[in-house]
């Protein structure tokens, strides 16, 4: 039994170093969005994404190793309990692990989300953006009158408005 809590700590070891190198790509991700750099932010992504499936394959082995432990599904509370029993040198440790990874998961989606939103900032200004570009260049056609002239649509108190 020791050699699989041998093998948990080193999964939830690497799972937690995992988290903290995501916790400052996020962290650099927001940074970038408030630059507005967008070359930046695409290589930043493929980090992202990289570390992410890292992430998945750590999660990977840390459930197929709980299978081997306890059950697929089990958490960190079952598996400190079963610690306390079987191997009670490894029951702080985990409680240790668990903080850490109790503490940083809420970083993680906080910034995620902030990321989420300052792209929606961008999104919408980009928009805006492109809307004013659009309208600048849009052909004026639709502002002549029949006489030729510039419509400014200005109008008089007259019922009827004559050009001379």
């Amino acid at each position: 039994m020791n050699k699989y809590f041998q093998n948990l700590i080193e999964i939830l070891d690497k799972e937690i170093n995992a988290y903290s190198k995501l916790k400052e790509l996020f962290e650099e991700k927001k940074e970038v969005l408030k630059r507005a750099k967008p070359d930046d932010l695409g290589l930043l992504d493929n980090k992202i994404l990289a570390l992410n499936n890292e992430i998945v394959k750590l999660n990977n082995s840390r459930k197929s190793l709980a299978s081997q432990m306890l059950d697929e599904n089990a958490n960190m509370s079952q598996f400190i309990e079963l610690a306390r029993q079987e191997a009670p040198e490894y029951a702080e440790p985990l409680e240790r692990r668990k903080v850490k990874i109790c503490k940083i998961i809420p970083e993680l989606t906080l910034l995620n989300n902030q990321n989420v939103e300052l792209l929606k900032h961008g999104i919408i200004i980009s928009n805006k953006m492109l809307e004013t570009i659009i309208e600048a260049f849009a052909p004026q056609g639709c502002n002549y009158n029949g006489a030729g002239k510039t419509d400014t649509h200005e109008y008089n108190m007259w019922t009827i408005n004559e050009e001379v």
